[in-house]
């Protein structure tokens, strides 16, 4: 009969857990859900820095076209007028039958058109493109990079509100126990079995589990309106964060964007050191000059008279006193010294990675023993509410014995959301997401 008895028991226990196990699934899919990965996307697509892609590809832009114009011939308007004190005199008289010597006049009118083309410039056109195209990605890449850093306050933030909500969910349950065993001892109160005083001290956990449970929706208000600011997104009244479960491979290689930088700002300074080394090539050019004045090309006749004057011209700087070579040695200082701050960069990195490895396999280890201590627990606060009902224990024995399961409960899902995200921090950290 008591095999029958307890059979029954078992029974209506599965059915109630089933049921709540179906309540809880039907809650959820009732509420509105949002997830990590979705708040960490919206707050890099709608952080301000994206406009500073664009403002930086116009920049770019612009400036190839300007590098572009040094093949397009120059056009200057030249215009003047000049006044000299002497002129060029025939030192000597000059007796020829019908000849008068000529006098050069003290004026001078003056409108040029000059025209020049490049036929070769050493190929700084060439290089000045190519160093625009690289300082372009130097400056993506560092939006890049500032943009990644969001990534950990969007984690930091997240991961804070779940566990509030888990808290929350604990000590809802702890309330509903509270409240149950409110309602046995009334009844035990009404059949004079117990003290008024044992219920007093079941009501006054109550009313401090509802303080708790206030403030922890305070704290959940204040840290959503910290995610809907990050990640511009309009979240719901009540939003339900899921608990990301991402697999994790402690081996994984870095994919930083602090490291593209690195290399991309190496990159930059050798098209700089390019450029640099063309400037010392010698440039070709044509030229022309159409010009209007008075006097023209021959100065001894006073009157306005249109010219012209072509020609090509060459220009190479043959000795600099070594300042180009000084200038080439310092950018590839430059270069090292980028290259050293990678490399510290990429120890403090595998530091970064050992220290969160250390803390996924410390939570994996915890969360084992907070499941066996949370089942022991619960098999000793049930029996403790047996014994309450007896009047085997006190109201504050039972609340203590409470408060130990609850903790236990808090302590498991505080364990398992730090796994998460030491696991996302883990990833995070390596660039992988």
């Amino acid at each position: 009969m008591k095999a029958m008895q307890n059979n029954r028991s078992t029974f209506r226990k599965t059915i109630v857990l089933i049921l709540l196990v179906i309540s809880g699934i039907l809650t959820l899919e009732g509420q509105d859900t949002i997830s990590l990965f979705e708040c960490r996307q919206s707050a890099m697509d709608n952080h301000p820095f994206n406009e500073q892609k664009d403002l930086y590809l116009l920049s770019k832009d612009l400036k190839t076209r300007n590098n572009s114009l040094n093949w397009y011939p120059s056009l200057d308007l030249n215009g003047k007028y000049t006044w000299q004190n002497e002129v060029v005199q025939i030192p000597f008289p000059v007796s020829v039958p019908g000849f008068e010597t000529p006098e050069m006049p003290h004026y001078n009118y003056k409108l040029t058109l000059d025209v020049q083309q490049t036929i070769y410039d050493g190929g700084i056109t060439r290089m000045g493109k190519e160093l625009e195209e690289s300082r372009y990605e130097v400056n993506r890449q560092q939006v890049e990079v500032s943009l990644n850093q969001l990534k950990e306050q969007v984690n930091g933030i997240y991961f804070y509100i779940l566990v509030l909500q888990e808290q929350e969910k604990t000590l809802n349950l702890k309330l509903d126990v509270i409240t149950e065993r409110i309602r046995v001892m009334e009844s035990a109160l009404r059949n004079e079995t117990i003290l008024a005083s044992d219920l007093s001290v079941l009501k006054a956990e109550s009313l401090k589990v509802n303080q708790q449970l206030a403030e922890i929706t305070i704290s959940r208000k204040s840290a959503l309106a910290i995610l809907e600011n990050l990640t511009s997104i309009e979240l719901p009244a009540e939003p339900v964060l899921v608990l990301p479960v991402t697999q994790t491979d402690l081996a994984a290689e870095a994919l930083r964007p602090e490291q593209q930088l690195f290399d991309l700002q190496v990159k930059n300074l050798e098209a700089t050191i390019k450029l640099t080394e063309r400037q010392r090539y010698p440039k070709a050019f044509v030229f022309g000059q159409f010009g209007y004045g008075n006097p023209a090309l021959d100065f001894f006749r006073d009157e306005f008279r249109g010219y012209y004057i072509v020609g090509a011209g060459l220009h190479w700087n043959v000795w600099d006193w070594s300042k180009t070579s000084r200038i080439k040695q310092d950018l590839a200082v430059q270069q090292e010294l980028i290259k050293t701050r990678k490399e510290a960069f990429n120890q403090n990195l595998n530091t970064q990675s050992e220290e969160k490895i250390a803390e996924i396999l410390k939570y994996q280890e915890a969360i084992g023993r907070d499941s066996e201590i949370l089942e022991l627990r619960k098999e000793i606060t049930l029996a403790s509410a047996s014994k309450l009902e007896n009047g085997v224990i006190t109201p504050v024995e039972y609340i203590a014995v409470l408060n130990a399961e609850t903790e236990a409960r808090l302590l498991l899902d505080l364990h398992r959301i730090q796994l998460e995200q030491s696991k996302i921090n883990y990833l995070t950290t390596k660039g992988i997401i």
